[in-house]
């Protein structure tokens, strides 16, 4: 009985652990946390992905700050990731990091509300409603 209520709790884990929320809107707003310079002079940047079967991959941006706002105009599903951008400032050379996507909590805690963003516009209502 131990094993199977042991089970049980395993797969409610389990799906909790790999669900994620669908967001149905045309702009999200998306913060994440600091990502910390290995030398003082160090620059961090953030660059914002999307990725859709409708657009394809895009970056839309690369900021320094630890929130970003993307507005979609195309209609489709959306994955949305972060990716950290260190530039040494003595050389110059660039060092990227892997993009931390919307859709999935891996490493656990890169994600731990994991999201989609789902975009279809809107249509209009009936105008000059009336009686006949």
């Amino acid at each position: 009985m131990k094993k199977i209520v042991s089970l049980i709790i395993l797969m409610m884990g389990l799906s909790i652990g790999y669900s994620q929320s669908i967001e149905y809107t045309n702009q999200v707003t998306i913060t994440w946390d600091e990502v910390l310079p290995i030398e003082t002079t160090d620059i961090i940047t953030y660059q914002v992905w999307f990725d859709s079967t409708a657009t394809g991959l895009q970056m839309v941006g690369e900021i320094d700050l630890l929130v970003y706002t993307i507005t979609f105009s195309v209609e489709g599903g959306y994955v949305v990731g972060v990716g950290t951008r260190r530039v040494e400032v003595n050389t110059g050379d660039s060092v990227y990091s892997e993009i931390n996507w919307s859709y999935e909590d891996i490493p656990p805690g890169a994600t731990p509300d994991p999201f989609v963003v789902n975009h279809v516009k809107g249509i209009q209502e009936p105008m000059n409603l009336r009686i006949q």
